[in-house]
């Protein structure tokens, strides 16, 4: 019952911050892309498509950081000082035991969000690159149909595509070892 009220009063509250700071994630980026001069829009890195794919993400990207990666330590942190609490006041042996084991468990915990946040910024940029041609083949799509390319168009957005995938299946079977 305390695991659930805490489980509410944390998704709860940190919705709330999540929409709050998803809105001003957004408004600020905006702003910043706006204010740059025109010789910054001329980099290949800040392409329209790049540019709007990540005022689309990395908000988003934030916001999951804040409602379920922050909700799910939270919690964990609850269950944990819980656990040895009651296990402290029933069986203090066995607390004492296992209790040393917290710190290795921690830092398996901090390495797998590493890999996992090395792993989504690479998946980022090959999702910006696929992102890329699309955006620019539907903004451009009278040129694109003009010079007969949509097949070719196709094929690169396809492979594109396929890098994340298989980018993906690799992470997972590092993160899991």
């Amino acid at each position: 019952s305390i695991q659930a009220l805490f489980g509410f009063f944390s998704i709860f509250s940190l919705g709330i911050c999540e929409l709050q700071l998803n809105e001003k994630v957004r408004q600020k980026s905006f702003r910043a892309m706006v204010r740059q001069d025109i010789s910054w829009f001329d980099l290949p890195e800040n392409s329209v498509s790049v540019l709007t794919h990540k005022l689309s993400t990395e908000a988003s990207a934030i916001s999951q950081i804040i409602s379920t990666r922050m909700g799910l330590s939270l919690r964990s942190i609850a269950s944990v000082v819980v656990t040895v609490i009651l296990c402290l006041a029933t069986a203090w042996a066995l607390a004492l035991v296992v209790t040393p084991t917290f710190p290795v468990m921690l830092l398996a915990g901090y390495l797998q969000v590493i890999l996992t946040a090395r792993f989504a910024d690479r998946k980022n940029i090959l999702i910006e690159n696929s992102a890329k041609v699309a955006i620019e083949a539907v903004g451009n799509v009278y040129t694109v149909a003009t010079l007969g390319i949509e097949k070719r168009l196709m094929r690169k957005y396809d492979q594109l595509l396929k890098q994340p995938f298989k980018y993906d299946l690799k992470s997972s079977v590092i993160n899991d070892v």
